[in-house]
């Protein structure tokens, strides 16, 4: 349990002097803090609103979820981009673009011209001994090639008719060039035609040339398109083909075709984009996914696209009507939790500071919601598995329950979830939260953690398997959902120190480290004021015992109980428990400066509490622990006094007693009455049990008749239980022990 924070100091002198105008002032400083925490939920109603409907309805399919009817179209209509026909189309278009070539016919060319000189020799030549003896061991001519040429070109005219012929035979060979052996990578062996051009050319020019009349395998065929040309450029069939004979070798191993690999994939990148996007129209009523099929890629890209033209075809109407009803909604679940909390955590209610950070923690939930919500792996698990942990350590597990339950229904709206999410979402949190009750270890967290982890797992199982899912889904659902509440823990459990902080809360971890006895102030306690540092533990070990009874927070009161006499050290000879054979120096003064002495010290305690840092639950604890009690000895002191004196004046009874405030927790109140019944005991000359539970029964009855216990939430049932307690501790303190006999050599001497 943690305490609050600290209302403002009101004595009971001003409380009785207040008039009508401090009254009017009071009821509008009670009305202005109520708007204020109206306004406050009122935003983060609006602003939970807002980010639960998002801009639009939720996208409530999963891969791999497996619908229980068919899934059909439910706008009037809507294209879809089917990519694999869209991909397929491009890749087509792309396969078409035959692989650039780049080509250079200058070997081609010198060999034409070879042949033309060949021609114009021959026709010089009468016989063919009178060639020069390298053109005839160069192209190995034969008596009749010779007599074929020489024939052909007898004439001045027809010398020119056979050179042009030489020279239209060629040129296709210089266009389109010769495919040497390797010079396609492997992927384009396949290919039949080529897109060829020169170095002077730009690729807008090139030119397309089938495989058969650039591959130099195929060059020298009988039946081949290069051969057939070629020989179809001159009358003479026979002269043609002795010819193409005499140079087929020769092309054959000229090749003049070099590959263009940036140029070729930039055409086909250049196909692929000019092919437009293939759309596939659905109408109302279309099935996109049949019963029992479990949605794969394919389909989810389809609902997708569906929901998103359902979602742009709202009207404002419409989107007002969303609006509206979420508004409702959400203000419904808070007012739910606002009244659970009014009536059964008015701390939280009647705090705005309280108020705005639930508020908050609310609002940043689902905020972390709707950014996780799209993911596959369900981490919007996590936000409301750590806010509900937050809730039971700052507050309690009924109220983070309470909570949690609003956020699970929220969580399931904002992202589509159907019951089955709702149980799962609600039933592993709850579990992690009914697991929390104190942390005193830091693998507590952990184990939370863990627990709502089995939760989330065992849940998802049985909601699957009731909803027939896949099993693969339902495995990896379960896989994800553990783990998130695992890391839940850990997280947590990594941030405890700020979530202390925020809330101004203190865990059972941090006072096990206040506890310490090498704790500074501690230290100094011990050595200043010794009495007052083991009153402190005794105090601390009987109210603890009582705390317990009640079900309160035992550890905090036993931790407060050694701080909260911390102001003794100040002045530690004017407490009683420290003047050890000393003189009383309170002889000497009079009653109402030794009760500004004494009542100090609370003052001095929260002044050095808060300059060691020490969490605001244990200040509230050293403020509170007296209460506006009476400081008895001292008023009587000067009532005595003043009897003696008749010109002395009244003694104000308001000027002896404690500032305040009365204690505001349970755990204050228990502090309260285990000091005053632990300092009473030491005063009692024979400790019996029915001397020792009078005085706690009188103690504890004086408190209740003074109104010290209005405002801490004590029943008298619980005060009972205390007095019980506190009774059965302190006889335990003062137990009767056996007197052991005397040794005899002392028997002998006296």
């Amino acid at each position: 349990m943690s305490l609050g924070k600290r209302r403002p100091k009101l004595s009971r002198i001003s409380i009785r002097q207040a008039g009508p105008t401090s009254i009017q002032e009071d009821r509008l400083a009670r009305r202005r803090d109520r708007l204020a925490r109206l306004v406050v939920v009122g935003l983060a109603i609006v602003a939970t609103a807002a980010l639960m409907n998002g801009l639009g309805p939720p996208f409530p399919y999963r891969l791999g979820q497996r619908p229980n009817r068919d899934i059909r179209v439910n706008v009037p209509q809507f294209l879809w981009l089917d990519p694999i026909k869209t991909s397929s189309e491009r890749q087509r278009a792309a396969d078409e673009v035959p692989p650039s070539m780049l080509n250079d016919p200058a070997p081609i060319r010198d060999l034409a011209e070879r042949v033309d000189d060949l021609v114009r020799a021959v026709a010089k030549a009468k016989r063919i001994g009178d060639l020069p003896s390298n053109l005839r061991t160069t192209w190995k001519l034969t008596p009749a090639v010779f007599d074929d040429i020489h024939e052909a070109a007898d004439t001045p005219d027809r010398l020119e008719i056979l050179r042009g012929a030489v020279r239209k035979a060629f040129q296709p060979l210089i266009d389109n060039g010769i495919l040497g052996p390797g010079s396609l990578p492997r992927q384009e062996e396949a290919s039949r035609s080529f897109s060829i051009r020169t170095l002077e050319q730009s690729p807008a020019d090139a030119r397309t040339a089938s495989l058969d009349r650039v591959l130099r395998e195929r060059i020298a065929k009988p039946d081949g398109p290069v051969r057939v040309e070629f020989v179809e450029c001159f009358g003479n069939p026979e002269l043609g083909d002795a010819l193409f004979s005499l140079v087929a070798d020769k092309l054959a191993g000229t090749p003049t075709l070099t590959y263009e690999s940036d140029l070729t994939a930039a055409n086909r990148e250049s196909a692929r984009r000019a092919v437009a996007d293939v759309f596939v129209p659905y109408k109302r009523g279309d099935v996109l996914v049949e019963q029992d099929k479990e949605i794969r890629d394919e389909h989810l890209l389809l609902l997708r696209k569906e929901h998103e033209t359902a979602v742009a075809s709202i009207g404002l109407d419409g989107k007002i009507r969303r609006a509206l009803s979420g508004a409702v909604l959400v203000a419904a679940l808070f007012g739910l939790v606002a009244i659970y909390t009014i009536r059964h955590e008015p701390r939280i209610a009647s705090d705005i500071r309280r108020v705005a950070i639930v508020c908050g923690l609310v609002v940043a939930t689902m905020g972390l919601v709707r950014v996780l919500a799209p993911q596959p792996w369900d981490a919007e698990l996590v936000p409301v598995a750590i806010t509900a942990m937050i809730l039971a350590i700052a507050y309690n597990p009924n109220f983070a329950l309470m909570t949690t339950f609003g956020l699970s229904i929220l969580t399931t709206l904002a992202t589509g979830g159907g019951l089955g999410y709702l149980v799962i979402l609600m039933g592993g949190t709850a579990a992690g939260v009914l697991t929390l009750r104190e942390v005193r270890t830091r693998t507590k967290l952990i184990k939370v953690g863990a627990t709502a982890a089995l939760g989330y797992a065992v849940l998802t199982w049985a909601v699957g398997l009731w909803q027939d899912q896949p099993l693969g889904l339902i495995g990896s659902d379960s896989l994800w959902r553990a783990g998130w509440g695992l890391m839940a823990g850990f997280f947590l459990g990594g941030s405890l120190p700020f979530v202390e902080t925020a809330f101004g809360i203190v865990t059972g971890i941090s006072l096990l480290e206040l506890g310490d006895i090498t704790h500074p102030l501690l230290q100094e306690l011990v050595r200043r004021a010794p009495g007052t540092h083991n009153h402190s533990i005794t105090v601390g070990t009987i109210a603890e015992a009582a705390a317990e009874r009640i079900g309160a927070n035992a550890l905090l009161v036993r931790v407060g109980a050694y701080f909260h006499d911390i102001g003794k050290m100040l002045k530690p000879h004017y407490f009683v428990e420290n003047q050890v054979g000393g003189a009383n120096r309170h002889a000497n003064l009079a009653p109402a400066m030794s009760t500004l002495i004494i009542i100090g010290h609370v003052k001095d305690g929260v002044d050095l509490g808060r300059r060691h840092h020490l969490p605001e639950p244990i200040i509230d604890l050293i403020e509170q622990h007296h209460g506006t009690t009476l400081v008895e000895y001292f008023y009587h002191e000067a009532h005595k006094r003043n009897g003696q004196n008749p010109d002395a004046s009244n003694v104000l009874e308001s000027s002896f007693r404690y500032p305040g405030p009365k204690p505001r927790s349970k755990e204050a109140a228990i502090l309260m009455v285990a000091d005053c019944v632990e300092s009473a005991s030491r005063t009692l000359s024979e400790p019996t049990p029915a001397r020792i539970e009078g005085l706690v029964r009188d103690l504890i009855e004086k408190r209740l008749r003074d109104g010290q216990f209005d405002e801490c939430g004590l029943t008298l049932r619980e005060i009972s239980e205390i007095r019980e307690s506190l009774i059965k501790s302190i006889i335990g303190i003062y137990h009767v022990r056996v007197r052991y006999p005397e040794p005899r050599s002392e028997q002998r001497t006296a």
